[in-house]
């Protein structure tokens, strides 16, 4: 009787075992089915999440393409033959703010080159304009120059009574070239005071063409294409 009981457990033993190890992996199975499951419907809702927030682009038939012209806006720049020097392209009729010399060629140091002097009220046909402060006019079948700053498209213009007798101060017309002695400030008006402003200081050995003399002690001169004042013991000649 007991060698049965023995026969009967050895039996037994191995059989818990294998039916505790086919549970456990019955269950192991299931969990793993699960856990797969899961990351399954993870990856599909980031998907649709994905095609919802990045619709597949279109093209708008009738838009317009972005232009990569960049000559497409504004006036073309040439070079002008005589000059050398290059121009906006303009068609415009000018005249002076009050009087200015045309030029064969932009040079300032003296009047050789002035062919003649356009006041106001006379009409040229400005055909450039240059970043140097140069209009390029036709005068005459002539082909000129002149400085920007002493015209203007307003035919009608008439200067006022102040620019014809410029802030009082009374200058005897000269041409001549002068540099700073050391450094001048270049002012809009000639004044150290209050609304006087400079625009720019002119350095030794840099050159400016004075074209008047006032006996307060004032120069008037044209510096890049602008009409400017500084203290005239400040300036000297400059010898060629």
């Amino acid at each position: 009787m007991e060698k049965n009981k023995k026969q009967i457990l050895f039996i037994l033993i191995p059989v818990c075992v294998l039916i505790l190890g086919l549970l456990l992996f019955t269950i192991f199975m299931v969990y793993s089915h699960k856990e797969k499951e899961g990351t399954e419907q993870t990856s599909d809702i980031k998907t649709e999440q994905h095609t919802r927030t990045e619709p597949p682009a279109t093209t708008t038939p009738d838009a317009p393409a972005p232009s990569t012209d960049r000559e497409s806006t504004g006036a073309p720049q040439t070079t002008d033959a005589n000059s050398g020097v290059q121009f906006r392209e303009v068609n415009e009729q000018v005249t002076a703010k009050n009087e200015v010399n045309l030029r064969s060629s932009m040079e300032q140091g003296g009047n050789e080159n002035v062919v003649h002097c356009l006041v106001n009220g006379e009409v040229a046909q400005r055909t450039g304009i240059s970043e140097n402060g140069w209009s390029r006019v036709v005068y005459n079948g002539q082909i000129l120059y002149c400085v920007s700053s002493y015209l203007t498209a307003d035919l009608s213009y008439v200067p006022p009574a102040a620019e014809t007798d410029l802030f009082r101060t009374k200058f005897a017309p000269v041409s001549e070239k002068v540099t700073a002695k050391e450094a001048t400030n270049l002012r809009d008006r000639p004044s150290v005071l209050e609304p006087s402003q400079v625009v720019v200081q002119l350095q030794h050995g840099q050159v400016a063409v004075r074209t008047g003399i006032a006996n307060e002690g004032w120069s008037r001169v044209e510096y890049n294409g602008q009409i400017l004042y500084c203290i005239s013991s400040y300036l000297e000649l400059v010898e060629e």
